[in-house]
């Protein structure tokens, strides 16, 4: 079975508020991600979980009018979606901004140096997040990471990184697949190392800094 995911961000310049900028996010969530999130927010409450959400937010980014489609229709896959608020902006020189927001995988499920056993999964992976973003007023691109893509043993799947930007925005796509669920134990480093370089990927900022 294969596990999918769309995620998709949207971050412009407030017109009524210049020194702001506001976005959304809205992620598409797969069977079992969508099981597991149903699980979670019954033992607690929406409210509960997107409160834990913004406890682990960094970058000054205020999340309000959140929400979770379809919680009480256990056949139909969830959707999340939030408003995102980037308060007061321009009063500093230079704005480190990471464009994976909320998604990234935070550390690496392959944690052992070495396995001596399969590894067998539930299902296949394929995760899409695409990034749509104004540059702030006012600023410029100082540095931004570089497009990627990297394969896991040639066949068994690949993570792509795709950023661009023109005079006024950045376009920013990425997508995990795997295309086998089974490992056998040989393949297991290559695995991990695979993981381990979508985290430092998706670690990377982009730099803005304030045209004077």
């Amino acid at each position: 079975m294969k596990e999918s995911k769309q995620t998709s961000v949207f971050i412009l310049n407030d017109e009524g508020h210049p020194r702001d900028m506001v976005g959304s996010f809205q992620s598409n969530l797969g069977y079992y991600e969508s099981y597991k999130l149903r699980e979670k927010i019954a033992k607690t409450s929406e409210t509960d979980y997107f409160k834990e959400l913004k406890s682990f937010n960094k970058g000054g980014i205020e999340i309000d009018n959140a929400g979770v489609d379809s919680l009480t229709h256990p056949d139909n896959p969830l959707v999340e979606h939030f408003n995102l608020t980037f308060k007061n902006i321009s009063d500093v020189g230079i704005i480190y901004f990471n464009p994976i927001i909320a998604v990234a995988i935070g550390e690496n499920p392959f944690k052992s140096t070495e396995r001596k056993y399969p590894v067998e999964m539930p299902y296949t992976i394929d995760e899409v997040y695409s990034l749509e973003m104004d540059i702030p007023k006012g600023y410029r691109i100082e540095e931004m990471p570089k497009s990627a893509k990297v394969l896991l043993n040639e066949t068994d799947g690949f993570f792509e990184y795709m950023i661009g930007h023109d005079e006024t925005s950045i376009h920013l796509h990425t997508r995990i697949k795997l295309n086998r669920a089974n490992y056998l134990p040989s393949d297991y480093n290559s695995l991990r190392d695979f993981y381990t370089y979508i985290i430092k990927k998706q670690g990377e900022q982009i730099v803005f800094k304030k045209i004077n």
